[in-house]
């Protein structure tokens, strides 16, 4: 695979002037080998004309594609992707719902035990079949170049069976439009070509399925020549044109088509019809009018033109139902968050600054679901639709946000009054004849406040300020632009906490000591992670851990902080230091497989004797899922290593939770103690003794954090206190000042 990022450009790659491409698309759902065929084919040209990949990481996605661009000539297709058939389901919509037997399709996975059926690796007229692992990237041009070749000789085959050259470019004309209506006007007028009668005029009625339409009613969808004006009109307009004898004959003709499905051919008129029911409840019929006699030959071009006709019909409707699947909620029966999306985008920017974007959000409907099932969920979602428009008809769209929000975009003149708002709030929501009082949150955005910002980019800045809303249980939240200058400054964050992990740069350890408050002597340190970054400024832990954990790089933190908790623990040693140290842990990476191994192999391997590792965490992740935390920490008390509960006091666990705590220590919040000074005093007081009692009853080791004073303390060894950490004693501080601040406090035996 590594050979992918090892090639150099084929001779006579210049693609100087040169305007089209290939279509290829790459429908994989490992972004990384999204990447690398990017790569390998970005360079690549064939018969002057370059690659457009186009990528698509599911099947899903991958319809989407499709109902968009109707010239792909090669898919790469990983076979394996939401389900084991996800990429068989994709090859039959190609072949057999769009009808595309061109299309080259080359399958690739990246499971080498796993290969395509024969049967239908035949019947879907794939290509190649290929083990990611064997491609490099000559094999993978070579591949590509190959199909190109093929495709476009099937394709030239394929125009040249079609026979006459006229019916060639009607074919084109008619599958460059990409709705119904363009499509039917098109073909009237390529129809008068394909007969050589310039003059022919005609009009094209749709049915509904149930064919319950009198005549005279059905709608004239497009007309051309002296028929133009009757567009929009219905089909009784057209019979009024003709005498009696010609209007029966006309009738008669519709009638037998209707009845028989089959087009009907006569001397100066003919009659086609068309049925696309199957997709989206549709049937056509097509009059042509032509003032001069029609002969077999003709007569034999409209049937074989029809037959593209009627291809087309089919196609434009799947590209109807294919828009609707990527752009309707089918649970809301409403537009979804694409459909707005791409509303939004089609205004210009002085359109689209005069707009506000309005979410609201159903608060704690998956726990709704959970109980009253999805079905009367979605009730409740579509009762707050109808209450949204009922309230705020002002609204100018309305579209699905997601599983449990709505947005509503208003004209900054008609938006809703924070007051207006808030009685809505109020208002039951009707699900069959029961009102519920569901809770719903609003978060309110001006497009005016984030001019610069794309569309996508104000999706983010949406969920953002609704996010806010609900972490800080807010009804209604207006956004401002301290949140985007808050997102900016997260997402650099971000990306230079990528870097630095990726390089190992610029982590150290801070070392705050923990003492005998009887005689002063260190019995400990606490290793505090620190980030400082390449301007030699310090990050806060407070910033960029949140981070950390959001987007999944806590584990990579936490093993590179045991790895340098384990590093200084041995440096300590060879100076004569034998103190433990402790490190804080995220609730996920205590209880990850890997943080366990890594700690048992340093142990198992002389690093590091386990009596002088002490990991920490917060009461609140040590009681969040405890009967599944304390076997893992049962495990590591096994071992000898301490574990220590930090913050206790502040967290939500009850006494049965505090029976089966697993931990050796526990660690006094740093608030208590500072209460000891506080007009809190009182208070305080009786909440570290309770903590000493219940520290003595349970066998705990107790520490106290945040001393400042000798005041505090006092109170605290007068309460049965021994041990402590604090400013009173040392701020945390890095190794080199750490060993002298021991030459200056350590008496012990070294």
């Amino acid at each position: 695979m590594n050979e992918l990022f090892e090639f150099s450009a084929s001779p006579g790659t210049s693609v100087e002037g040169t305007t089209e491409t290939w279509k290829v698309l790459s429908v994989e759902d490992d972004q990384s080998y999204q990447d690398v065929i990017a790569l390998a084919l970005a360079n690549f040209t064939f018969m002057g004309k370059k690659i457009e990949l186009i990528k698509a990481n599911s099947a899903a996605q991958a319809a989407t594609v499709l109902s968009r661009h109707r010239d792909i000539s090669l898919i790469l297709l990983d076979i394996i992707m939401e389900t084991d058939d996800a990429g068989f389901y994709l090859i039959d919509t190609v072949r057999n719902i769009l009808g595309d037997s061109l299309v080259r399709i080359v399958l690739l996975t990246g499971q080498p035990g796993i290969n395509p059926r024969q049967k239908a690796v035949q019947d879907y007229d794939i290509a190649e079949y290929w083990n990611k692992a064997d491609l490099d990237a000559e094999k993978l041009t070579s591949i590509v170049m190959s199909n190109l070749r093929t495709w476009q000789m099937s394709h030239e085959l394929y125009a040249a069976r079609r026979g006459l050259q006229m019916i060639v470019d009607a074919s084109r004309a008619l599958t460059a439009k990409q709705d119904v209506d363009a499509f039917a006007q098109t073909v009237l007028e390529e129809i008068a070509q394909v007969i050589s009668v310039p003059n022919s005029g005609g009009i094209i009625c749709a049915l509904t399925s149930d064919g319950e339409q009198p005549y005279t009613d059905i709608p004239i969808v497009a007309a051309s020549q002296h028929f133009r004006p009757l567009i929009n009109t219905e089909l009784a307009h057209v019979f009024s044109l003709y005498p009696t004898i010609v209007r029966d004959t006309i009738k008669e003709a519709i009638a037998t088509c209707i009845d028989t499905k089959q087009h009907v051919f006569d001397k100066n008129f003919s009659v086609l019809f068309f049925d696309t029911s199957q997709f989206d409840d549709r049937k056509y019929l097509m009059l042509i009018d032509s003032p001069n006699s029609l002969d077999d030959s003709h007569v034999s071009l409209l049937q074989v033109f029809a037959e593209n006709i009627s291809s087309g019909f089919v196609n434009q409707a799947l590209m109807d139902r294919l828009s609707q699947l990527a752009y309707l909620d089918m649970d809301f029966n409403l537009q979804n968050r694409n459909w707005l999306i791409r509303e939004l985008n089609q205004l210009n920017v002085a359109q689209r600054n005069a707009c506000s974007l309005l979410l609201f959000r159903l608060q704690n409907l998956d726990a709704t679901e959970m109980m009253v099932g999805h079905h009367y969920a979605n009730d409740i979602r579509k009762a707050l639709v109808v209450s949204l428009k009922a309230q705020f008809p002002t609204g100018t769209l309305i579209a699905s946000w997601d599983e449990d929000t709505v947005a509503v975009v208003f004209s900054r003149t008609k938006l809703p009054k924070i007051y207006e708002i808030e009685q809505f709030r109020a208002l039951p929501l009707h699900v069959d004849t029961v009102e519920i009082q569901q809770q719903v949150q609003v978060g309110i955005l001006h497009f005016s406040d984030i001019p610069s910002l794309s569309i996508n980019q104000v999706a983010i800045v949406a969920n953002l300020a609704l996010n806010k809303a609900k972490f800080r249980n807010l009804h209604v939240l207006e956004f401002d632009t301290h949140m985007l200058d808050t997102l900016a400054q997260r997402m650099n964050i971000l990306s230079e906490l990528k870097t630095a992990i990726s390089e190992q740069q610029g982590f150290y350890l801070a070392l705050q000591p923990k003492v005998d408050m009887q005689n002063g002597q260190p019995v400990g340190f606490e290793a505090l992670l620190r980030w400082q970054k390449p301007d030699g400024t310090l990050c806060p832990p407070c910033d960029f851990i949140p981070i950390a954990e959001a987007s999944g790089m806590s584990l990579e933190l936490s093993e590179l902080v045991l790895h340098m908790t384990v590093q200084i623990i041995r440096q300590f040693q060879n100076a004569g230091y034998s103190l433990p140290v402790s490190f804080n842990l995220a609730y996920n990476d205590v209880s990850h497989p890997a943080i366990y191994q890594a700690i048992e192999s340093f142990i198992k391997t002389g690093q590091v004797k386990p009596s002088m590792l002490e990991i920490e965490i917060t009461e609140s992740q040590a009681t969040q899922d405890y009967q599944l935390l304390n076997p893992v920490l049962s495990k590591l008390i096994k071992l000898g290593v301490n574990v220590s509960i930090d913050d206790f006091g502040t967290g939500y666990s009850s006494l049965s939770q505090l029976t089966n705590l697993v931990a050796t220590t526990i660690k006094v919040d740093r608030q208590f103690v500072h209460d000891l000074t506080s007009p809190n005093r009182e208070n305080a007081l009786h909440v570290i003794q309770m903590i000493a009692r219940v520290a003595h009853r349970f066998n705990f080791d107790v520490i106290a954090e945040g001393i400042e004073s000798k005041e505090q303390e006092r109170l605290l060894l007068e309460n049965d206190f021994k041990f402590a950490q604090g400013f009173l004693y040392a701020k945390p501080m890095p190794l080199a000042d750490a060993l002298d601040w021991l030459t200056d406090h350590y008496r012990g035996p070294k």
